[in-house]
Order: structure tokens, then C-alpha cells, then sequence
């Protein structure tokens, strides 16, 4: 049976009611809401609501976290990304003259999808790195920097109101998620990680777990990924190839069981290196393996 670290006091986030969620006033009229694995934010405008996403986590409990803040209509709906464990409700929301607003790749992985209902496509879509909307007085400005998680994927800053989004970037008081967050191009997670340092906000909002972030998560989460990176690199330059193979006696023509049986030599060497983080993030035990052949493979291969 595997054994895992307990979540230390600082990565655990409120204790989450039998509502099934729990709502944090932002401030300006933003608000946070998370059911302890997923969360989002929305903004009460004059005239109604502009969320993000629309998770299946949440489901039905989203439009009644929503309701008990006001009972004005979801009037936008901006997608982060395509992926469905952030989008998947979508249709919940779905009713004539709801704006959903994304990232035009967004829009085409939306359409590339057969059989699924549950995220209609969007009905604005934007090319190129930047879209800025007013909504009411309040002001989006939808920026599209490189592809840290999925093609297409946005960061959602709200200036005035010192507010950031970045769905599925990191998580704060805890490691990554598998591989980096499953980053689709990993040198570009490192630089996510700078380019958010370079925004103006107090709170971001990260699409998972219990807790909304600071600027300073942000930089516990660069300088933790810059660790892995560094303790991979070393692992890469000093695991030699051939005595890892030998050593697990894998035979002279089965390649694929020879690069496997180096990578994971790597990787164990670099976990060995990797400098103490458990009291400084959560489930730096469960992912670090994830995390590392991630990095490891980027630092060999790009």
C-alpha cells in the first residue's frame, strides 16, 4: 500500500461545507468559488454575471454559488481553455444571448470534439495575443502567451480590480499536478511562470484545489520548478547511460527498455538532489516523479 505525506496545514484551504462549495468575496465585485478540487472565479457587473469557465465538478453548484451571491444573469462566459474538466458544465449555463468568449483555437478544439454536448462553442472568439472587453464598466483583458498548458489557453487580468486568472498554471501552497500540469510545451510553462510575475494583481485565480494565490505563490511555484530543473539537469549529466542499463541487466537489443531504464535512473537521481520542500508546498511527494521525467525530457530534448 502506497503511503503518502499528509497536506500540511498551509496547502489544506477551508474545510468545504455540506453546500458542496464555498464562496471568497475578491473584492469589486469579484468572487472565488471552489468545491476543495476545483475552482473559478465570476464578477457581479451592473447588469448581470461574467464567469470563468464552467466546471462539471461544480455542475448545477456553480449557478447556485452564483445565486447566493446575486441574483443577476450569467451574461458572459469566458472559456480559460478546452479542456473539459474546466468547461465541461458549460451547457448548464447554455440560453439565448449568453456570450461565450474564448481564444479562437479554443473554438476549433471545441469543434474538433465529436459527440459532446456539454461545451457549446463559443459565440466571440479572438486571433493573435491580446483582447481587451469592457463589460459594463469593467475591463477583460484576455491575453494569449504561449502554450504553458493547451493551445489556446488564456491568461484573464481584470486590472482594476487586481485580479488575475491563469486556469490549470499551478496551484498555490501545493506541487504541480502530473507533468507540469500536462504542459504542452514545457519551456513555455517556465516562461508563464515569469510572465505572470509581470501583471499587476494582489489575487490569481488557478483553476485548482481550495485556495486563491498571490504574487508570491507565483514565485514559491518559479523557484520551485527551477529546483526540479536544476536537479534534473545535474541527473542528466552525470547518470551514465550504460551502467544504468547494465545495472537492471537489459538486454543489448531492446532499446525502448534501455531509454526507459535511463530516464527513470535520471529521474531517481534527481529526486535524490532535489533540495527539502515539504514544508514549503503541498504534495511535493506525490507529483515530484511526474514533475522531474517532465523536465527532465524538455531539458534533453529542447
Amino acid at each position: 500500500m502506497t503511503e503518502f505525506a499528509p497536506v500540511p496545514e498551509f496547502a489544506l484551504g477551508p474545510e468545504i461545507p455540506e453546500s458542496g462549495y464555498i464562496v471568497q468575496e475578491l473584492g469589486g465585485g469579484a468572487h472565488f468559488v471552489t468545491q476543495g478540487m476545483i475552482n473559478t472565479m465570476f464578477v457581479e457587473t451592473t447588469h448581470g454575471v461574467v464567469l470563468v469557465d464552467a466546471s462539471p465538478f461544480l455542475g448545477e453548484k456553480l449557478l447556485e454559488a452564483i445565486e447566493s451571491v446575486t441574483p443577476k444573469p450569467v451574461t458572459h462566459l469566458i472559456y480559460s481553455h478546452a479542456h473539459s474538466d474546466h468547461i465541461g458544465a458549460a451547457h448548464l449555463l447554455s440560453r439565448n444571448g449568453l456570450k461565450i468568449v474564448s481564444h479562437e483555437i479554443t473554438g476549433e478544439f471545441i469543434k474538433d470534439v465529436k459527440n459532446d454536448d456539454r461545451r457549446p462553442l463559443p459565440t466571440e472568439t479572438f486571433s493573435g495575443r491580446r483582447n481587451e472587453m469592457e463589460i459594463d464598466g469593467v475591463r477583460f483583458v484576455l491575453d494569449y502567451t504561449g502554450d504553458w498548458h493547451q493551445a489556446g489557453n488564456l491568461f484573464i487580468h481584470l486590472p482594476e480590480l487586481k485580479l488575475m486568472g491563469a486556469m490549470d498554471s499551478f496551484s498555490p501552497k501545493s506541487a504541480p499536478f502530473f507533468r507540469l500540469y500536462f504542459s504542452a510545451h514545457v519551456p513555455a510553462y517556465f516562461d508563464a511562470m515569469d510572465q505572470l510575475l509581470e501583471y499587476d494583481y494582489e489575487t490569481i485565480v488557478t483553476g485548482h484545489m481550495a485556495l486563491p494565490g498571490t504574487p508570491e505563490d507565483v514565485s514559491v511555484n518559479r523557484e520551485y520548478i527551477r529546483d526540479l530543473r536544476s536537479a534534473a539537469s545535474e541527473a542528466l549529466r552525470t547518470v551514465d547511460r550504460d551502467e544504468a542499463t547494465a545495472a537492471a541487466k537489459v538486454p543489448a537489443n531492446n532499446q525502448q527498455a534501455a531509454i526507459k531504464v535511463w530516464m527513470d535512473a535520471v529521474c531517481a537521481r534527481a529526486a535524490e538532489l532535489m533540495p527539502p520542500w515539504e514544508k514549503r508546498l503541498g504534495g511535493t511527494d506525490i507529483f515530484l516523479a511526474d514533475n522531474l521525467n517532465a523536465i527532465a525530457w524538455s531539458v534533453f530534448i529542447d
